[in-house]
């Protein structure tokens, strides 16, 4: 937007209700990933429990075969490894949903359903991508005409800012190393606001080509 050579003012309009719909599309749209994710796993779950009941010695070899031959296990000890599993059918299944579908077992306890995760997405989003906006809205209120290029150049800084702690703090999060994950989260946002200032740049030429021609 700011690419655009738009006012002040209409990039606080046009920031804020980005921000409110990308939340809101960001939100959502976890929430449905999420809420499909799970629903997929409970279903071959399920699936996998119905084998387990009707064709228990299919199943056990299913898997002793897995063993041997992914964990180098030998096919006697993975023979005596399945049947004492096989002995406790939701502990079989689970390993099954780990080993042969790459998921772990669906737990019905879970305190964090998926509406909340949505909502943490979303607050998360509009809290990050206010910063730029936060720094429109300090110089509209500081001056009724601020220089673009510097509110523009604090707004490209303070975004930057925010895009490295954000992976930093993904970093401390997950355990991993905190300068890459930084410098990472960075450069995906340098690239994003470079093409999208580009984009903004270009339209702003080509509309004020076409008017001047009018």
């Amino acid at each position: 937007v700011a690419g655009a050579g738009l006012s002040t003012s209409t990039v606080i309009l046009m920031g804020v209700a980005n921000l409110v719909a990308d939340g809101i599309s960001m939100g959502l749209g976890d929430y449905l990933s999420e809420t499909a994710e799970r629903s997929f796993v409970r279903y071959e779950h399920r699936r996998e429990e119905w084998e387990m009941r009707n064709y228990p010695q299919g199943e056990i070899q299913e898997m002793v075969t897995l063993f041997v031959d992914k964990k180098g296990f030998a096919e006697q000890d993975a023979i005596d490894v399945m049947r004492i599993m096989a002995k406790y059918p939701r502990a079989f299944v689970d390993l099954m949903c780990v080993e042969e579908l790459g998921f772990i077992a669906p737990n019905d306890d879970d305190d964090f359903p998926a509406w909340k995760k949505g909502v943490v997405t979303m607050i998360a989003f509009d809290a990050f991508g206010s910063v730029p906006v936060l720094v429109y809205v300090i110089a509209q209120s500081v001056s009724s005409d601020p220089p673009k290029d510097v509110v523009f150049a604090v707004a490209a800084v303070a975004t930057a800012i925010t895009m490295f702690f954000l992976g930093v703090t993904k970093a401390a999060l997950t355990k991993q190393p905190k300068l890459r994950s930084g410098l990472m989260m960075l450069v995906n946002g340098v690239l994003a606001a470079s093409a999208a200032y580009a984009i903004g740049t270009f339209l702003e030429s080509v509309l004020h080509t076409s008017r001047s021609s009018c």
